[in-house]
């Protein structure tokens, strides 16, 4: 899947189109699809000298427009840019250095979007999806996490998003759970009933179902009746009830992450009694088999799936289809991403070739990941996903308590602990290959040394810092680009203006690591040059121009640690 990322405003983007329309020129083909594909493909270098700066570009794209005979004589008519000598993989092109920076500084990191993009139709992107009446555990922690992240990706780029949470409020676990909380008996009537309490009623039902087998029979049971519409009204105010604890209950967790849905979705949404226009639609397409067992079944890809169980209970791939037709319908996408680990691709490819046969104008997206191994606690049990956030911070608090560097501001203090904490568990994450396995390590994870989200939090808090005490410099109406002559600033310049081509190639692939390695090179390159460009005993327009490098420089690390769901801070 490759998906285009759309920057139209940047000064960046607009030096590679001068660079392309300026190629297109030259061999005689400036139509505007070569031009697209020339800058696509070129990419920020280093010239040959400190007096130019070089694109890069892939040889076998121009050979594809201009033809490979025809090389030898390929020019650039302009005194502006020139090429270099032709090496096996890429032609050089050459710009001015001090041209190409006063264009780059003079505008912030300015990537805005087309205004089509802004009435385009908006991107579905499923993620976390926990279930009712269960603590978040960790294993739900990359589905969110990584959602997140392409969601805060796609808005970044391509405009609307719709982040949506389909929690599994549906099935007989919801009678488990039931005759869980009636063996414990507790006082159903007042508010002491928490996540907890219901996923212990949970798990003793299930201890109890081992020894008795009619418990299996009166869970499925209560879960009968409740989607067939025959359950009690004290039943379904409990359901209900079990909603909304889980819900606050998530809130919490997801305020911690700094993750905000648009919709909470809902599994019971889509039972048999709730759907009948989707099958009346599969029928009319001719999809639907009744099989002699009662059940029915789906032809697809010459197989029979079953969507409707001999009881005309639901299937989990029966409200997926629903759930899918629904949020085109509602939302108008035609891109519906769904953040779940590899072991569902089998259920995605079947969720697809199903919706293809319905609406040929849906497209569905499995975005697999792989899974966490050796997520346990101290005493070697599974832990919950507040217990990790909870021991985050407070690792946290204890080594700002003991670091030379470290601001106390009392009263925020364990807001930034929470926020640092979140940082390491974020980037640990996310700095990891998408669809491999990784075992989970309580060292890498809440490290402050080394390529870790403290890094980035660190950085950017130096930033903020270089401002306030030089707070009376105010930045430059005018770029003087001949102050740049260090090669740390250059390098920095250059790491700037490779924002850009990172979020395209992080968008085609949708794998955040390739984010998260670019902003420890920028914090690196902004490091180094922290080093060497002194503000404060600098003249007047030297340090202004200095000031007004590590601010683009900033701005660029902030957006980039925004779009991985961090918290930029200003000190720690």
């Amino acid at each position: 899947m490759v998906r285009t990322a759309i920057f139209s405003g940047s000064s960046y983007r607009l030096c590679k189109r001068y660079v392309a329309e300026k190629v297109a020129c030259a061999i005689n083909k400036n139509s505007a699809d070569v031009i697209n594909d020339f800058i696509a493909n070129l990419k920020i270098g280093k010239g040959n000298s400190m007096n130019d700066i070089g694109f890069h570009m892939p040889l076998n794209i121009i050979q594809k427009h201009f033809g490979a005979d025809s090389l030898k004589d390929f020019k650039i008519p302009s005194h502006e840019i020139t090429t270099s000598k032709l090496n096996p993989q890429h032609v050089i092109i050459h710009l001015n250095k001090y041209d190409f920076i006063n264009d780059i500084l003079k505008n912030n990191i300015d990537l805005t979007r087309q205004q089509c993009m802004q009435n385009s139709k908006p991107v579905i992107i499923d993620f976390s999806s926990p279930n009712i009446a269960k603590p978040f555990h960790v294993g739900h922690l990359r589905s969110t996490i990584i959602g997140n992240f392409i969601s805060n990706l796609t808005n970044f780029i391509n405009g609307r998003v719709v982040r949506i949470n389909y929690l599994g409020d549906w099935g007989p676990q919801f009678g488990y759970t039931l005759l869980g909380l009636e063996q414990m008996k507790p006082d159903m009537s007042n508010n002491n009933m928490t996540i907890e309490s219901l996923h212990n009623a949970y798990i003793l039902a299930n201890q109890m179902a081992t020894e008795d087998s009619s418990i299996h029979i009166k869970a499925k049971s209560i879960f009968k009746d409740l989607e067939c519409g025959n359950s009690t009204s004290d039943i379904n105010n409990l359901w209900n009830k079990f909603r909304s604890i889980t819900i606050n209950e998530l809130e919490i967790i997801y305020k911690r992450l700094g993750i905000v849905f648009d919709e909470y979705d809902w599994e019971s949404k889509y039972s048999k009694e709730k759907i009948q226009d989707v099958l009346e639609q599969l029928n009319k397409t001719g999809l639907l088999k009744l099989k002699e067992d009662g059940s029915t079944v789906v032809l697809s890809n010459n197989q029979e799936i079953t969507i409707l169980k001999n009881d005309n209970s639901t299937l989990y791939l029966t409200r997926d289809i629903a759930a899918a037709l629904r949020r085109h319908k509602y939302y108008g996408s035609e891109d519906l991403f769904y953040v779940v680990d590899n072991t569902q691709s089998k259920h995605f490819y079947l969720l697809k070739s199903i919706i293809a046969q319905i609406n040929s104008n849906i497209n569905v997206h499995h975005i697999p990941f792989g899974r966490i191994h050796g997520m346990s606690s101290r005493k070697g049990q599974g832990i919950l996903l507040d217990q990790l956030l909870n021991q985050a911070k407070s690792t946290m608090n204890l080594k700002r308590k003991y670091s030379e560097t470290t601001k106390i501001s009392s009263t925020d203090d364990n807001e930034v602990a929470d926020i640092l904490g979140v940082s390491a568990i974020i980037v640990n994450d996310l700095k990891q290959k998408r669809k491999k396995d990784y075992n989970f390590s309580w060292e890498s994870a809440l490290q402050v040394n080394g390529d870790t989200g403290i890094k980035l939090q660190y950085t950017h808090c130096r930033l903020i810092s270089l401002e306030e005490v030089n707070c009376n410099i105010t930045l430059p109406n005018k770029v003087i680009a001949e102050c740049f002559t260090e090669t740390v600033a250059l390098d920095l310049i250059l790491e700037i203006c490779r924002f850009e081509d990172i979020l395209t190639e992080t968008n085609q692939e949708l794998e955040a690591c390739i984010l998260v390695n670019y902003l420890f090179r920028l914090s690196n390159c902004i490091n180094k040059a922290l080093k060497v460009l002194n503000v404060k005993n600098s003249s007047s327009t030297i340090a202004q121009q200095r000031i007004l490098l590590f601010c683009r420089a900033r701005e660029t690390l902030s957006a980039g640690m925004k779009i991985l769901g961090l918290v930029p801070l200003k000190s720690m």
